[in-house]
């Protein structure tokens, strides 16, 4: 399982062959701590050849932070997504998200299929969806608040109601009909470098580059 705030590494996901289910008390129940590589395991059987080759990964990875919140969040994907989100800003480059918006129909219909035939002692079910438009306004808020935060870095008297003016103006700048200007955010956050965690494995450190060459 992967630790909490950080990617887990390429190589602990678990291979289909390597994959070995350990049978609980009654004998047809998967332990807690399986469910992510369960459906890890299931998604690449059922929906994986269907997400493009180029965001296979990053798709991969983001089920997998998914999937660490689902029992403790009882599977309400409306408690699990924008948290995660927020914690994951910091983490990703902007290039993060274009990419699993793109997916997020596929991904969000293969957990309503899969969560509730897991064998677990409790079963779970997706509750509460999140629209691709939802994820869309939660997504261009993240972008607005990281965008005005490294503007004013490095000028920390700034007042704070000076900020939310700021936000708002670059949250319509970069999110109008309905639609994010990746183009616009591209060229706002190009001046910051996006910086990579060293303590990150080098598998996790090779993605996060892809993503921001992208």
């Amino acid at each position: 399982m992967p630790k909490q705030g950080h990617f887990a590494k390429s190589t602990q996901t678990k291979q289909l062959n390597n994959f070995k289910i350990k049978r609980g008390v009654t004998g047809g129940t998967i332990d807690d701590g399986q469910l992510t590589d369960f459906l890890v395991v299931r998604f690449a059987l059922t929906a994986k050849k269907r997400v493009q080759p180029s965001s296979r990964e990053t798709i991969q990875r983001f089920l997998i932070e998914i999937c660490d919140a689902l029992q403790v969040n009882d599977g309400d994907l409306n408690e699990i997504i924008p948290n995660l989100l927020i914690s994951l800003n910091a983490r990703v480059p902007w290039q993060f998200y274009p990419v699993i918006l793109e997916e997020w129909d596929l991904l969000q219909s293969f957990l309503k299929k899969e969560l509730p035939a897991v064998p677990l002692k409790k079963r779970l079910r997706i509750r509460r969806e999140i629209s691709v438009q939802k994820l869309k306004d939660l997504i261009a808020e993240l972008l607005a608040k990281k965008i005005t935060a490294i503007t004013f870095i490095n000028q920390p008297e700034i007042a704070q109601n000076k900020k939310e003016q700021v936000m708002a103006m670059m949250l319509t700048t970069i999110y109008h009909d309905q639609t994010i200007e990746w183009a616009k955010v591209r060229l706002l956050l190009a001046p910051f470098d996006f910086e990579i965690a060293p303590e990150l494995d080098k598998e996790t450190k090779e993605w996060l580059r892809s993503l921001k060459a992208k």
